[in-house]
């Protein structure tokens, strides 16, 4: 289950709030380093920074939308737009695959053309060390929260210190040894790990968006739950879903039909109490029926 504290929301701001900064120091660096060089591999990662930008500020916007409280309109929250975020970033990720594989392939075509190695060089090693820098401090925050969306821009940014990686690789390749079909391989390897990442998120994403029941082993745990508590004769009709950020459960719990009314509420606040210390960041609806009750449904469709 998800449980997103207050402490794990601020977490998440803050790794889109470094995201969209470091695509921002990128940004100013390697067109700075393109302007002097007019180095295309600088070139590519420029326009490649480009998409980042963009990318962490929709998802900072995302994610920071996703925090706002229930309202009149929205009684469950916003939790679905890191969901949304998370979705969108991953078909855009499938979609540039194409265009990664053809850069590598226009790189290689002209390769030779590169006049400024070492700039070049130096400003993908400074690219990779500030890009591993964010993308250690997502993968503490996708540990402590389990976000979608900076699960999406972790892949995202995972990416790009492999292809920084091949680009500084590809360069030395041609300047020291003359092997210009790096780009290539490299490319094609980056687009195949880019479309079994993204599609990973896209399915995640996908659950969340279509309100998928939790995992079995979580429902039953549920339901295991409830009926440890003497006075519950039989919990069923369960019913979950999770906003990524909140899980949402709905349950109906038999009784003894001879109890008092408060009695009964009692025992509801009981179980509801119970599931809250095990799923601390959800929304509990418990449904009472007496035992031998019959709904009416059921009694008019017979």
């Amino acid at each position: 289950m998800h449980c997103l504290n207050h402490h794990h929301g601020h977490l998440v701001l803050s790794a889109t709030w470094a995201a969209f900064a470091v695509a921002s120091i990128l940004v100013a660096t390697k067109t700075f380093a393109w302007w002097v060089s007019g180095s295309l591999t600088i070139q590519a990662s420029l326009l490649d920074s480009f998409s980042d930008f963009f990318s962490s500020m929709i998802n900072f916007l995302a994610v920071r939308y996703s925090r706002k409280p229930a309202n009149d309109n929205y009684r469950f929250g916003h939790g679905k737009a890191e969901a949304l975020a998370g979705f969108v970033q991953s078909i855009l990720i499938i979609a540039s695959t194409s265009w990664i594989v053809w850069h590598a392939y226009e790189h290689h075509q002209m390769a030779q053309n590169i006049t400024h190695h070492s700039l070049a060089v130096w400003v993908m090693a400074f690219s990779t060390l500030l890009t591993l820098g964010l993308v250690l401090f997502q993968l503490y925050t996708i540990k402590r929260t389990n976000s979608i969306a900076i699960k999406a821009d972790f892949l995202h940014y995972q990416a790009d210190i492999f292809s920084n990686i091949a680009a500084i690789v590809a360069l030395v390749a041609l300047y020291w040894f003359g092997v210009s079909w790096v780009d290539i391989a490299f490319g094609v390897g980056i687009a195949v790990f880019l479309l079994v990442g993204s599609w990973s998120i896209l399915k995640q994403s996908s659950s969340i968006l279509m309100d998928r029941e939790l995992e079995p082993a979580v429902r039953q745990d549920i339901l295991k739950n409830i009926e440890s508590h003497p006075k519950v004769i039989e919990a069923h009709d369960l019913r979950t879903r999770s906003t990524g950020q909140q899980d949402f459960i709905q349950v109906h719990i038999t009784l003894d039909p001879m109890l008092p009314l408060h009695e009964a509420h009692i025992i509801s606040d009981e179980v509801e109490a119970s599931l809250k210390k095990s799923y601390q960041n959800s929304e509990i609806l418990i449904h009472l029926d007496p035992l031998g009750y019959t709904h009416l449904t059921e009694s008019i469709e017979s």
